[in-house]
């Protein structure tokens, strides 16, 4: 069943667009193997939102290769445009890290340096600071580039230890030159970014590419849009319009930069951009510049594979270009149509109210986490097997559901009882045998955030309800995953959950109280938790099998158990090493860890009645949101 896409708090029209129930989806992989994943997102990643590792390390390569491509003495345009760069992060970044960066340069002294910047080694050094000091800030012991010079962490301890504080002006010439030496090394090519192309797409030590940058750029313009508050501040607007007047300027791609050139001062599009007030505004001019330099390689010529955003619509690239003598009257519009209701055709230049809406879900889907950027992103109960014995093989899988979707039962009824620590399978008359480590996860909606949720459950409260309690079955009886069974339980008549509850848990020898409890008390983290897991990992058609973090399958085709033996057959990892890839979003990025609050679930007694009921042993207790 395909999920909406995440609506956001749309005024007005919020309660129609989230409770509203999608269609079923009916069209399945078939023999086909649907897509790949790796490991973990990468910050260029074509179908999931960027961890808070993944943006902070495009923010950063935006920012140092920025400054690394500088001219030698840049003129005051492209000054002003540099600090304004360095300083978006403190309005834009999403946040816990977006207010760690603004605490470190409010810091008067790095203030004083920001002002004193004449060349492009003194924007070099800025950067190099700031990086250094939110590095200390996030890891107190770690180690500060380059590695080579043993600084010390306490000097770049801003704001809270700002009289040791290193200051860039009593670098010496041999310092100063060696720091500069290192930061090229890092970040500059040789003999420019636009003639080099690495074979890989992402070399995390290497100096950016073209198209390193390019993806990270967009990366950090995407990301700070879809999280902005509905209602910007007007220094948050200020922010990111200049980030396009920036670029234009200073950014580091001089054929790129030439490229943007040539349609960013199109009347339509500069209207537009002053035009900028709200969340909404700031996503849609986005996703109109990015089709434009995208419409512009498919014209030129430079990528003829690619595409508009989204590619379900039907959109082409002569309605984003704008150097044509017609661009005027052919131009999409960012905004809406006067007639709210027109249909979208590839020679459309406005969009109807829906079509509008579905973009900005879209955008947000690909790039805005359920719940926000600052959560562990790990969705595992405990272990339900003992660990492996050696040499023998692992097979991980993870199905992603919602709690009341009739294709999710389906497969459930199909699986159940493969599940077991002991997995064996037959392809092409050989038996396969291994350790499963099996995962299940929620999907849903989050306009919260995951310390303070506001979960939105597709087929209404009664199955955010069923999901709390099939998550707290995950969590306390995982053992041989007794979970699966109660689930399966439920599953054999999804209308009826949570009403289910008392027979599955008895059936299956739960403590119904228990669950009860967890429900009331850890149910709601635990289900905003593997909702963001889900919307990081780009689920939003359930069921999808994961297999081995590599192979995603939508739906259960004929051959599903062959497909699932392929990966058992073909695997050698560990389960430990299954385990620490499965999750988490690490340290490395901007903010910390967030820990979650309590639920503040009610429990009371009452009739169970209704989609909002839990029926439990004799009377009825009640778990309500």
């Amino acid at each position: 069943q395909k999920m909406p896409r995440h609506v956001g708090a749309w005024v007005g029209l919020a309660a129609i667009l989230i409770g509203s129930a999608a269609g079923l989806e009916t069209e399945l992989c078939g023999d086909a193997i649907c897509g790949t994943y790796g490991n973990a997102p990468r910050f260029d990643d074509s179908s999931r939102p960027p961890s808070k590792m993944a943006l902070g390390r495009a923010t950063w390569t935006f920012l140092h290769v920025t400054a690394a491509y500088l001219p030698e003495t840049p003129n005051p345009a492209q000054l002003k445009s540099f600090l304004m760069l360095a300083k978006s992060p403190a309005f834009l970044y999403p946040g816990e890290g977006g207010l760690l960066y603004k605490s470190i340069i409010d810091d008067a002294q790095v203030k004083e340096e920001m002002d004193a910047i004449k060349t492009k080694e003194d924007a070099m050094l800025l950067v190099w600071k700031v990086h250094n000091a939110v590095t200390t800030a996030l890891q107190p012991e770690g180690t500060l580039f380059p590695e080579s010079m043993g600084l010390k962490n306490k000097r770049f301890s801003i704001p809270a230890n700002s009289k040791q504080q290193f200051t860039l002006k009593s670098l010496n010439g041999v310092l100063k030159k060696q720091i500069i030496d290192a930061l090229k090394t890092r970040w500059v090519i040789t003999g420019g970014l636009e003639n080099k192309h690495w074979s890989k797409r992402d070399l995390l030590n290497m100096p950016p590419d073209r198209s390193m940058l390019g993806r990270a750029s967009w990366t950090f313009f995407h990301t700070t849009s879809v999280y902005l508050p509905h209602a910007p501040t007007h220094a948050q607007i200020e922010s990111f319009k200049g980030l396009f007047d920036a670029i234009y300027e200073v950014y580091a791609c001089e054929l790129c930069r030439g490229h943007f050139r040539l349609f960013y001062h199109d009347p339509l599009l500069q209207k537009e951009h002053a035009e900028i007030a709200t969340k909404h505004d700031a996503i849609m001019f986005v996703w109109k510049l990015h089709n434009a330099v995208t419409a512009d390689g498919i014209e030129r010529g430079d990528w003829k594979e690619r595409a508009m955003f989204p590619t379900d619509k039907t959109f082409n690239e002569s309605q984003f270009l704008m150097t044509s003598p017609t661009a005027d009257k052919d131009q999409m519009r960012m905004r809406g149509c006067a007639n709210t209701s027109a249909v979208l055709t590839p020679s459309s230049t406005c969009l109807g109210k829906d079509d509008h809406y579905e973009i900005v879900a879209d955008v947000e889907a690909r790039w805005q986490i359920e719940g926000g950027i600052d959560q562990p992103l790990i969705d595992k109960g405990p272990d339900a097997c003992d660990p492996p014995k050696e040499g023998e093989k692992v097979l991980h899988m993870d199905m992603y559901v919602m709690g009341k979707c009739p294709w999710c039962a389906k497969a459930m009824e199909a699986i159940a009882d493969l599940i077991k620590c002991e997995y064996t399978c037959e392809l092409e008359g050989k038996t396969h045998t291994g350790r499963l480590d099996f995962n299940m996860h929620m999907v849903g909606l989050n306009n919260g955030t995951y310390e303070d949720p506001w979960l939105r459950a597709i087929h209404g409260p009664s199955e955010l309800v069923g999901e709390r309690l099939e998550l707290c079955a995950r969590q306390h009886y995982a053992k041989d995953y007794q979970y699966v069974k109660f689930m399966h339980c439920m599953d054999e008549n999804v209308s009826t959950i949570p009403i289910r509850a008392p027979e599955c848990a008895k059936k299956h020898e739960m403590d119904l109280d228990l669950l009860v409890a967890c429900a009331n008390m850890q149910g709601e983290q635990l289900v905003a938790g593997s909702y963001g897991f889900a919307s990081w990992m780009g689920i939003d058609i359930t069921p999808t099998f994961v297999l081995n973090h590599k192979k995603k399958v939508l739906g259960l085709p004929k051959n599903f158990t062959d497909i699932v033996c392929q990966q058992l057959a073909s695997t050698s990892t560990s389960l430990a090493e299954v385990s620490a890839s499965s999750g988490g979003s690490g340290s490395a990025g901007w903010g910390s860890l967030s820990q979650g609050g309590q639920a503040e679930d009610l429990l009371v007694t009452g009739l169970a009645v209704g989609l909002m009921t839990l029926v439990v042993v004799g009377a009825a207790l009640m778990v309500m949101r």
